[in-house]
Protein backbone atom coordinates (compact mmCIF):
# COMPACT_ATOMS: atom_id res chain seq x y z
CA UNK A 1 0.00 0.00 0.00
CA UNK A 2 1.26 3.19 -1.02
CA UNK A 3 0.24 6.84 0.91
CA UNK A 4 0.27 9.82 -0.77
CA UNK A 5 0.36 13.58 1.13
CA UNK A 6 -0.93 15.85 -1.35
CA UNK A 7 1.34 19.11 -1.84
CA UNK A 8 0.87 22.23 -4.30
CA UNK A 9 4.62 23.46 -4.59
CA UNK A 10 6.02 20.20 -6.58
CA UNK A 11 8.55 19.00 -4.37
CA UNK A 12 8.28 15.02 -4.13
CA UNK A 13 9.45 12.71 -1.90
CA UNK A 14 9.26 8.84 -1.79
CA UNK A 15 9.64 7.41 1.44
CA UNK A 16 10.37 3.35 1.65
CA UNK A 17 10.08 2.29 5.63
CA UNK A 18 8.29 -1.35 6.76
CA UNK A 19 7.55 0.54 10.34
CA UNK A 20 4.55 2.11 10.69
CA UNK A 21 5.71 5.04 13.30
CA UNK A 22 9.01 6.30 10.71
CA UNK A 23 6.25 7.07 8.20
CA UNK A 24 3.84 8.48 10.45
CA UNK A 25 7.03 10.63 11.90
CA UNK A 26 8.71 10.93 8.30
CA UNK A 27 4.69 12.21 7.11
CA UNK A 28 4.71 14.91 9.42
CA UNK A 29 8.19 16.30 9.09
CA UNK A 30 7.41 16.24 5.07
CA UNK A 31 3.85 18.17 5.29
CA UNK A 32 5.37 20.44 7.99
CA UNK A 33 7.80 21.45 4.97
CA UNK A 34 4.86 21.37 2.27
CA UNK A 35 6.75 18.13 0.57
CA UNK A 36 4.50 15.55 -1.05
CA UNK A 37 5.50 12.15 0.24
CA UNK A 38 4.80 9.32 -1.28
CA UNK A 39 5.28 6.11 0.58
CA UNK A 40 6.42 2.27 0.49
CA UNK A 41 6.19 -0.33 2.98
CA UNK A 42 9.34 -2.26 0.97
CA UNK A 43 12.00 -1.79 -1.66
CA UNK A 44 9.84 -3.86 -4.11
CA UNK A 45 7.09 -1.58 -3.83
CA UNK A 46 9.52 1.61 -4.72
CA UNK A 47 10.70 -0.18 -7.74
CA UNK A 48 7.53 -0.54 -8.84
CA UNK A 49 6.26 2.68 -8.12
CA UNK A 50 9.77 4.23 -10.09
CA UNK A 51 8.83 1.81 -13.06
CA UNK A 52 5.21 3.20 -12.64
CA UNK A 53 6.57 5.83 -13.80
CA UNK A 54 6.69 8.83 -10.68
CA UNK A 55 9.34 10.84 -10.05
CA UNK A 56 10.65 12.06 -7.41
CA UNK A 57 13.20 14.74 -5.82
CA UNK A 58 14.17 12.55 -2.96
CA UNK A 59 14.17 9.28 -2.18
CA UNK A 60 14.82 7.48 1.61
CA UNK A 61 15.19 4.56 1.75
CA UNK A 62 15.19 2.07 5.14
CA UNK A 63 17.75 -0.77 5.30
CA UNK A 64 15.83 -3.72 6.74
CA UNK A 65 12.63 -4.32 5.28
CA UNK A 66 10.94 -7.75 4.40
CA UNK A 67 9.89 -8.37 0.76
CA UNK A 68 13.24 -6.34 -0.65
CA UNK A 69 15.55 -4.89 1.49
CA UNK A 70 16.94 -0.68 0.94
CA UNK A 71 20.41 -2.29 -0.24
CA UNK A 72 19.02 -4.27 -2.88
CA UNK A 73 16.09 -1.40 -3.97
CA UNK A 74 19.04 1.08 -4.20
CA UNK A 75 20.85 -1.32 -6.64
CA UNK A 76 17.84 -1.87 -8.74
CA UNK A 77 16.68 1.90 -9.07
CA UNK A 78 20.16 2.72 -9.95
CA UNK A 79 20.27 -0.01 -12.81
CA UNK A 80 16.93 1.63 -13.85
CA UNK A 81 18.86 4.81 -14.63
CA UNK A 82 17.71 6.50 -11.49
CA UNK A 83 19.64 9.85 -10.20
CA UNK A 84 17.29 10.78 -7.69
CA UNK A 85 19.45 11.11 -4.29
CA UNK A 86 18.87 7.94 -2.49
CA UNK A 87 19.58 8.79 1.26
CA UNK A 88 19.81 5.61 3.78
CA UNK A 89 18.09 5.74 6.78
CA UNK A 90 19.06 2.91 9.32
CA UNK A 91 19.77 2.55 13.25
CA UNK A 92 22.47 0.01 12.56
CA UNK A 93 25.39 2.57 11.98
CA UNK A 94 28.45 -0.15 11.57
CA UNK A 95 30.80 0.93 9.16
CA UNK A 96 29.54 -2.22 7.22
CA UNK A 97 26.06 -1.25 7.00
CA UNK A 98 27.30 2.18 5.86
CA UNK A 99 29.23 0.53 3.29
CA UNK A 100 26.64 -1.86 1.71
CA UNK A 101 24.61 0.77 1.01
CA UNK A 102 26.66 3.26 -0.61
CA UNK A 103 28.08 0.49 -2.45
CA UNK A 104 24.32 -0.01 -3.62
CA UNK A 105 24.06 3.81 -5.15
CA UNK A 106 22.88 5.59 -1.71
CA UNK A 107 23.94 9.21 -2.43
CA UNK A 108 24.30 9.26 1.80
CA UNK A 109 23.55 7.73 5.31
CA UNK A 110 21.65 9.02 8.08
CA UNK A 111 21.46 7.23 11.36
CA UNK A 112 18.12 7.02 12.65
CA UNK A 113 16.77 7.86 14.81
CA UNK A 114 15.61 11.35 12.36
CA UNK A 115 15.82 13.96 14.32
CA UNK A 116 14.38 17.44 13.18
CA UNK A 117 17.57 18.66 12.70
CA UNK A 118 18.89 15.89 10.71
CA UNK A 119 16.04 15.94 8.73
CA UNK A 120 16.48 19.87 7.82
CA UNK A 121 20.15 19.13 6.86
CA UNK A 122 18.75 16.24 4.20
CA UNK A 123 16.40 18.39 2.73
CA UNK A 124 18.76 21.40 2.86
CA UNK A 125 21.58 19.22 1.14
CA UNK A 126 19.36 17.89 -1.33
CA UNK A 127 17.44 21.34 -2.64
CA UNK A 128 14.36 20.39 -0.88
CA UNK A 129 14.72 22.91 2.20
CA UNK A 130 14.49 25.86 0.01
CA UNK A 131 12.17 25.22 -2.20
CA UNK A 132 14.81 24.19 -5.47
CA UNK A 133 14.05 20.23 -6.28
CA UNK A 134 17.07 18.17 -7.12
CA UNK A 135 17.06 16.97 -11.01
CA UNK A 136 16.01 13.17 -11.51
Amino acid sequence: MAALAISSCGRRALLVDDNVINRMVVRKLMEEQGIALEEAENGKKAVELVKEGRVFDLILMDREMLVMDGPQATKQLRSLGVTTPIVALSADAMQSDKDSFLQAGADDFVEKPLSIDKFALVLTKYGLQDGQAADQ
